[in-house]
């Protein structure tokens, strides 16, 4: 396993130039680009060898196409991989992704592979196993860890299993007589009230639960061949080179889509349980020491706290509280629309944070700001620049693991149905075109441009990408941290929110500016980091006399502007990002 270096002080330095950052030895920034600042500390230690990881969600079929049919593939994925990561430190141009989330891979009839027709093969489309083991291979050499899409609720109507079921279900066999049925969710019609999700057989009594396509029948996870089958799976792919799963319809395991019930709670911790124990036997040689294995993340679809109860069965969920929407968390702050000021932002993600840790103190949160099923995030912000890159700070540099769902980066744009929000990639370099996913009609402008566009210019949304995850990457505190949010006393002073609701006032009516500018601390291994976020439209001083001895080791600037510490006093120009350290 390789193990990258982090920069040391000297060859920061000569980076820093080439990122266009303000310095004594680069000059002044005079294009208004993001420009983090050179370190002034010599940290120099192993990025930590587990899965709190920058990951970046990948739709095979439209990332990049290396044989030119008009659809993506692995082969393109492979090329297109020095993008997200060369494998090199001393480079700047590649994204400094370290870990992969690959939508459906396996065999199946539709163009998203939600319908699993094999589990133990990849699609035609993507390429073949040889393929994907050259793709193991290469994502090894850069540190990059594979995470791929299982999808266990549900299977293709077209399965063997399935095909035997209907078989056995017109031939007057039932659940307990058929082997084939009983891995489903069958029932007989005249037990059922209306549909139910429930799909009628013809020629017969039964039906059986499909809660998201008639194509796609719900298996019977209590069963213990089905059970026996999903750890085969499991093994197939940990021994194969993936290190993690992505997990579908996580509350839907047991038909009624609950967040959460006694029977998915005994499920879901029966399959992390195992995907930790393989993990371990396959891992565990190259990673000895990590609490975790396998980090499965759940697709649980809500904000609601209850989520934390699936943190105790052993997976990490995506942050629904914070992302997803224009209307939470991470984007609502970046838009600036108060209903979740600063002060609330880094209250509830702390909350959220304590909340999972104390279900699973190895837990890892799992932030985004879009994904396949979501609008693409551009579009929470009416495609305003400065409001993006605010976002992207936001949940970057947040604890635990940012989701980047690819193109997101370069500002793409797409929403309404779901082939909209899966548009190719615009590389603009003329030799990865794809063709648009059946039933995409989205006639918008990718206002942003390409990759190729952007690749060169200081100040494109995808620098920014790049200058915040090299700081992701420079301080593993940052994802691996425990926060402690901060806010501003009447005097501009940072202190522990805490402290400064412990005097009897709210955060907003002891200091205005809590409503706009985002303060907290992450530590881990005895190092704290000091993040704060400016997400408002004036420049603000603030007393950092709390944090003596702390200076300013990175800053990122949404629209140019200044951001400076003399002696504890920080001074910020809107729409800026502070990072302090001992």
């Amino acid at each position: 396993m390789k193990y990258k270096k982090l920069l040391s002080l000297a060859t920061a330095s000569v980076l820093a130039c080439s990122l266009s950052v303000t310095c004594a030895a680069c000059g002044k920034d005079g294009d208004n680009g993001p420009n983090p600042a050179a370190p002034t500390n010599t940290y120099e230690y192993d990025i930590p060898q587990d899965y709190c990881r920058t990951y970046y969600e990948v739709f095979v079929r439209s990332f990049a196409d290396g044989n030119g049919d008009g659809i993506g593939d692995f082969k393109g994925l492979i090329e297109k991989l020095d993008y997200l990561n060369d494998g090199d430190d001393s480079t700047t141009e590649d994204l400094g992704i370290n870990g992969i989330w690959l939508m459906p891979i396996n065999s199946s009839n539709s163009y998203h592979k939600y319908d699993v027709k094999d589990y133990y093969n990849v699609d035609a489309e993507y390429g073949t196993l040889d393929d994907f083991d050259k793709l193991v291979e290469e994502c090894n050499k850069r540190d990059i860890w594979l995470q791929m899409d299982l999808v266990l609720n549900h299977t293709s109507k077209q399965h063997p299993w399935f095909k035997q079921a209907l078989t056995d279900a017109r031939n007057g066999l039932t659940p307990e007589t058929s082997e084939a049925m009983a891995k489903y969710c069958f029932k007989l019609t005249s037990e059922l009230s209306g549909s139910d999700g429930y799909a009628k057989v013809s020629d017969s009594p039964y039906s059986y639960l499909c809660n998201f396509s008639i194509e796609m029948p719900d298996l019977n996870l209590s069963n213990i061949q089905v059970r026996e089958e999903i750890k085969n799976i499991v093994d197939f792919w940990l021994e194969r080179g993936v290190h993690s799963f992505r997990l579908d319809a996580v509350p839907w395991a047991f038909a009624d889509g609950s967040i959460y019930t006694e029977e998915n709670g005994e499920f879901w911790t029966w399959f992390n349980d195992y995907c930790n124990q393989k993990g371990a036997e396959v891992f565990g040689k190259e990673n000895d020491g990590i609490n975790s294995y396998c980090y499965n993340v759940g697709e649980v679809w809500t904000g609601n706290m209850d989520i934390e109860k699936f943190f105790g069965t052993g997976m990490s969920c995506f942050n629904y509280s914070m992302g997803g929407a224009d209307d939470v968390g991470f984007a609502e702050l970046a838009n600036g629309w108060g209903t979740s000021d600063a002060g609330w932002f880094t209250d509830k993600l702390a909350e959220i944070q304590a909340g999972t840790l104390a279900k699973d103190p190895d837990a890892i949160m799992s932030n985004f700001l879009s994904n396949h099923d979501n609008d693409r995030s551009a579009g929470y912000f009416n495609y305003d620049q400065v409001k993006i890159k605010k976002a992207a700070a936001l949940y970057l540099l947040a604890p635990g693991n940012p989701y980047i769902y690819y193109g997101e980066e370069i500002g793409a744009a797409g929403s309404g149905v779901d082939p909209n929000k899966r548009l190719p990639f615009n590389w603009g370099d003329g030799k990865y075109n794809m063709k648009n996913p059946p039933g995409a009609n989205y006639d918008g402008t990718q206002k942003f441009g390409t990759w190729k566009s952007q690749n060169r210019s200081t100040s494109s949304i995808l620098t920014f990408y790049r200058n915040a995850i090299q700081l992701r990457n420079r301080f593993p505190e940052i994802g691996r941290g425990v926060m402690t949010p901060h806010g501003l006393t009447s005097d501009n002073k940072i202190k522990t929110q805490a402290s400064i609701l412990a005097a009897g006032s709210s955060l907003n009516s002891t200091n205005s500016l809590n409503s706009s500018v985002a303060v907290y601390t992450l530590t881990w291994k005895n190092r704290t980091i000091l993040i704060v976020h400016n997400t408002g439209t004036a420049s603000v001083t603030l007393d950092t006399s709390e944090f003596a001895g702390y200076k300013l080791v990175g800053n990122l600037k949404a629209n140019g502007g200044d951001v400076k510490l003399n002696d504890s006093t920080l001074t910020m120009s809107p729409a800026t990002v502070a990072l302090l350290h001992i």
